[in-house]
């Protein structure tokens, strides 16, 4: 049986595996966390992981230090164009849309209702909030946060 660890056992981690059971209800889903339940690299290591906090920088911190390998997980509402490149450990929430040729990086999420129009890059460790957009051809860089309903206009970079 596939198993994936959840980093993280706040609100995020709770849509995360919400997520999770929407792709695959038989997926095991298991919780880590600093302060109850740290991470340890020697358990489970056939399970895959999902970073779910919401700060970038820890994210990020937390990435460089997990070995197991990462999951990128896609809720079953989302569209993501064929064309679309997403990084490792990235989680593309409930009706996103990722348009042709869009890059995401690694360990980015998309939160709900969040487009990524053609051709635009997200870099790694972005956290987009739900309802934000980009345009074709903007750039948001890395470790940058999208508040709600934010805009990314055409060909800008954040």
């Amino acid at each position: 049986m596939k198993k994936i660890m959840i980093y993280g056992k706040g609100g995020h981690g709770k849509v995360v595996e919400d997520t999770i059971n929407r792709i695959d209800e038989t997926i095991a889903v298991e919780y880590f966390d600093d302060a109850t339940n740290p991470y340890t690299t020697s358990y489970e290591p056939e399970a895959t992981v999902v970073i779910a906090i919401g700060n970038n920088e820890v994210r990020q911190r937390i990435a460089s230090e997990v070995t197991h390998s990462f999951d990128t997980l896609i809720h079953p509402t989302a569209y993501v164009s064929p064309s679309a490149k997403l990084g490792e450990g990235t989680v593309v929430l409930a009706n996103a849309v990722i348009q042709a040729n869009a890059e995401v990086g690694k360990h980015c999420i998309i939160n709900a209702n969040v487009t990524i129009d053609h051709d635009a890059i997200i870099e790694d460790y972005v956290c987009t909030y739900p309802a934000s957009y980009v345009a074709g051809f903007a750039r948001v860089t890395a470790l940058q946060t999208l508040k709600p309903g934010q805009v990314v206009w055409k060909a800008e970079v954040f």
